[in-house]
């Protein structure tokens, strides 16, 4: 295998990650008692659909050259 495709490998691996780590957030928001918690959950939420967004976008990115 080349650098390359460990690199392309790498941002799909840690996406999935924080993928996971953004279900515990919408499960920690759901359950929440008070603003604090939800507040926190929903960002951590949002956090990983950002950054799953920007690892495909930089995979891409990687394919291409």
């Amino acid at each position: 295998m080349n650098a390359n495709v460990m690199t392309v490998m790498g941002y799909w691996v840690i996406a999935a990650l924080v993928t996971v780590l953004g279900l515990l957030g919408i499960v920690l928001a759901a359950g929440a008692r008070d603003g604090g918690m939800q507040a926190f959950g929903l960002a951590l939420a949002a956090f990983a659909v950002f950054y799953d967004f920007w690892a495909i976008n930089r995979s891409h990115d990687e394919d291409e050259a």
